[in-house]
C-alpha cells in the first residue's frame, strides 16, 4: 500500500490515471460493451482523485481537462472544428496549470503532455468516431432494407449459424439445416439476428 502512496505522489502517473480514467469513461459513455470500459474508467478515475488529494492541484487546470474530455465528446456529434481546436487548447492548458508550482515539487514533463495531446486527437478523431460510424451505420438496417436479400452461408446453420449479407456477417436461423457455401435469401429480421431460408436453384 506505501508503495502504491509513493507512486500516486509522481503527478505525471496522476495524470496519466485521469487522462485515462477520462477517455475511457468516454468511451464506454459512446461503445456500450461488457462493463471492462467502466471498470477501467472507474478504477483510474478513483486512483487520480486519490492522487491529486496529495498534491499541489491547480482546479483551474482540473476543469480545463474535465472541459476538453466534454468538448472531445461534443465533437464527435457535431464535428466542429471550432470544438476540436477548443478541445486541444484547454487540454494543453489545463495540462500545464494542474499543479501548482511548489518548493521543490515535481512538474509535469512536457513530453508527457505533448504525447497525451496527441494521442487524444487520436484517440477521438479516429479510434471513437470510427466505432460511432459504424453504430450509425448498423442503426441503418432496417426490415425494409434487409428482407429479401441474399447472402451466403458462413457457419452451418444448424439451427443458428452466421450469414454474410453484403459485407457483414449476421446471425441466422432457419427452419432447416443449410451447409457452409449455400445462398440463402433473408426472410425476416428479429433484432439482430436474420430468419432465413435456402435459395432454390432454378431449373
Amino acid at each position: 500500500m506505501q508503495g502504491l502512496w509513493s507512486l500516486l505522489a509522481n503527478p505525471n502517473v496522476v495524470y496519466v490515471l485521469l487522462i485515462l480514467g477520462l477517455w475511457t469513461a468516454a468511451a464506454a459513455l459512446y461503445v456500450p460493451g461488457t462493463g471492462m470500459l467502466e471498470v477501467v474508467a472507474a478504477i483510474c478515475l478513483v486512483l487520480a482523485v486519490a492522487g491529486l488529494t496529495r498534491l499541489p492541484v491547480n482546479v483551474v487546470g482540473v476543469i480545463l481537462i474535465v472541459a476538453a474530455g466534454l468538448m472531445f465528446v461534443i465533437d464527435l456529434k457535431v464535428q466542429s472544428i471550432a470544438l476540436t481546436v477548443g478541445a486541444g487548447v484547454s487540454l494543453v492548458l489545463g495540462s500545464v496549470f494542474l499543479f501548482r508550482p511548489a518548493g521543490g515539487a515535481p512538474r509535469l514533463s512536457p513530453w508527457l503532455i505533448a504525447g497525451a495531446s496527441i494521442v487524444s486527437f487520436a484517440f477521438f478523431g479516429v479510434t471513437l468516431s470510427a466505432a460511432i460510424r459504424s453504430q450509425r451505420l448498423r442503426a441503418k438496417v432496417t426490415a425494409e432494407t434487409i428482407v429479401g436479400q441474399r447472402g451466403l452461408v458462413t457457419t452451418p446453420i444448424d439451427p443458428v449459424g452466421t450469414v454474410q449479407i453484403q459485407s457483414e456477417l449476421w446471425t441466422a436461423v432457419a427452419d432447416e439445416s443449410i451447409d457452409a457455401g449455400e445462398e440463402v435469401e433473408i426472410v425476416a429480421l428479429e433484432g439482430l439476428r436474420a430468419h432465413v431460408r435456402r435459395v432454390r436453384p432454378t431449373q
